[in-house]
């Protein structure tokens, strides 16, 4: 618990000082708070403003769209059709006039309806969508804003194409005073403002802060608004505008299908009072709380990160499978107990893996043991064969030795020249044991014992790698063997060295049918068989280990021995 009581003080004072720091010092003054949240208020303002004035203008043109919704409008009576304009009037009053054109751009008769207009209203009314319908191909366009004489209103006339190919086209004029309501009930603080400028830079409602001015005053001379129509970016931007006493905390969205700037405003000089006191006083705390912390962690980095290198070290000698390492900790703590129980698990791994090793050892050892027995099963039933098994075993060995294959491939290689035969104790004693040349059909039946030996030795596990060599060592190397047709390369290599130590064996070995032929008759007869039934490579090996070791035949049915 040492440990744990030292990591936790720790932790305690690297974290509690600074942070009571930076809340004592963020407390007595909210000077940076005021520059980050009139930024943030700012544009939340912004983007709640922008979805008002998006739904104050879609609101109503989704109304007047929906007139073209209706099944064969144009095949209506005028009675019923005037009575589909009305309903849009009256159900959305900021509607001031609707007028349906035919596909050629002319007003049709009948069409049209108003609300409070005068004839003078009307008439610009449709020489606005008119203009508009010259302007371009668009489903939804949008006239500039402008002033209806008798209100003093702002004001837009939209146009929108019904069908396609289109059929007719609808115009409606859309007051903005409940845009103007919108922005005037805004709050910006105690003294900021919103207002909504267009694509010219001109005011189309708001602005309260700026004075009773009237709609389409200019207004391109305010860096926000000069910002706002440069940029034209849908995102909402914030920042400080203006300079001197002027200086604001503006921000403002751009409606991207109108060009229209949505800004809010507020002075500065309010909004960043105490920010310069603040961020010194910040600064200093958190270099104060910065060093205590880093004196802090370094101490304990030094406690901790020390006996952990002793630890990694050790722990990677033993993943090397050095076992026995000791770690030195003298830590009287959790760290020391936790060495002491390092140091014990690395000697009991050292004691287990040599009785790992000793265990492994006695269990290859009775693994050899029962393939011998095995194959001294086979050699058993012909005292001419007594002894080929071990000998092709011994014999492969040496040629893979020479060829430099990796011991755990000898190993396989010892156990397939042991086990090359096994396939025999499957064929009837008749056949196996007969003393002359066998008969076509005879040779047939011998020819199954490759395949009754992979077979036999398929279910134990140990012996996977073996079964090539069990399988294939009467393959030829020119595809004329048995029982695969495997020719060259695709012939397994343990099974190509097992087919020359066989054959060595029995040209070195008396049997029925011949007598053990001397060292260089032998050899002679597998350079014959190269490139024909044994790979070249191969007998090249098997007569490098001759010529380096020597060998001596001790008579009929005898081993070969290879010197060592």
């Amino acid at each position: 618990m040492r440990l744990f009581k030292t990591i936790l003080l720790l932790m305690l004072v690297a974290g509690i000082v600074p942070t009571a720091m930076v809340a004592v010092l963020s407390v007595s003054d909210t000077g940076e708070a005021l520059v980050r949240n009139a930024q943030e208020l700012a544009q939340e303002r912004v983007k709640h403003l922008s979805l008002k004035t998006r739904n104050l203008l879609d609101e109503p043109v989704r109304a007047v769209a929906g007139l073209a919704a209706i099944p064969r409008f144009l095949e209506l009576t005028q009675a019923e059709q005037q009575a589909h304009l009305r309903a849009v009037l009256n159900q959305r009053p900021e509607v001031m006039a609707v007028t349906v054109f035919s596909a050629q751009r002319e007003r049709l008769p009948g069409l049209q309806a108003w609300a409070e207009s005068s004839p003078s209203e009307v008439s610009e009314h449709e020489a606005r969508a008119l203009e508009i319908l010259k302007s371009g191909a668009a489903n939804v366009r949008f006239s500039d804003v402008y002033v209806r004489a008798s209100h003093k209103q702002p004001a837009i006339t939209v146009v929108l194409a019904v069908g396609e190919p289109v059929s007719r086209y609808i115009a409606a004029e859309i007051s903005l005073v409940g845009l103007t309501e919108v922005l005037n009930q805004q709050k910006v603080g105690s003294t900021g403002f919103a207002y909504v400028v267009d694509r010219h830079g001109r005011l189309v409602a708001g602005a309260p802060g700026l004075g009773q001015l009237e709609p389409l005053s200019d207004l391109r001379g305010r860096p926000a608004v000069a910002q706002a129509v440069a940029s034209g970016s849908p995102l909402i931007q914030v920042g400080n505008f203006g300079v001197g006493d002027e200086r604001v905390v503006a921000a403002y969205a751009v409606l991207e299908d109108r060009g229209w700037g949505i800004i809010s405003e507020q002075p500065t000089m309010l909004a960043y009072r105490d920010a310069a006191v603040m961020q010194r006083r910040i600064l200093v705390g958190f270099g104060v709380a910065l060093l205590v912390a880093a004196a802090l962690a370094g101490l304990f980095s030094r406690n901790v990160t020390q006996p952990l290198k002793g630890f990694t070290a050790g722990a990677m000698e033993i993943a090397r499978g050095k076992f026995g390492v000791v770690v030195d900790v003298k830590k009287k703590n959790e760290l020391g107990e936790l060495a002491q129980t390092f140091n014990y698990m690395s000697q009991q791994l050292e004691a287990y893996g040599q009785e790992t090793t000793r265990l492994y050892e006695s269990l290859e050892k009775g693994y050899l043991e029962t393939i011998v027995a095995l194959a001294n099963s086979i050699d058993s039933k012909d005292s001419y064969t007594r002894g080929h098994s071990q000998r092709v075993g011994d014999i492969a060995v040496e040629i893979g030795t020479e060829m430099g294959l990796p011991r755990h491939e000898l190993r396989y290689l010892h156990y397939g020249g042991i086990l090359h035969d096994i396939g025999k104790i499957g064929i009837i004693e008749s056949i196996l044991c007969k003393q002359g040349r066998l008969t076509d059909e005879e040779m047939a039946v011998m020819r199954e014992h490759p395949a009754i030996g992979d077979s036999i030795i398929a279910p134990v596990t140990f012996l996977g790698p073996v079964r090539s060599a069990v399988r294939s060592h009467h393959e030829n190397w020119d595809g004329t063997g048995y029982p695969d047709k495997l020719k060259g390369e695709e012939i397994p290599m343990l099974a190509r060295i097992v087919a020359c130590a066989d054959t060595f064996d029995a040209c070195t070995s008396t049997r029925p049918y011949q007598k053990a032929m001397p060292l260089e008759v032998a050899m002679d007869i597998l350079n014959k068989l190269k490139g024909a039934r044994l790979d070249p490579n191969v007998v090249d090996a098997l007569r490098r280990v001759l010529e380096k070791r020597g060998v001596r035949v001790e008579g009929q049915r005898q081993p070969v021995k290879l010197a060592s």
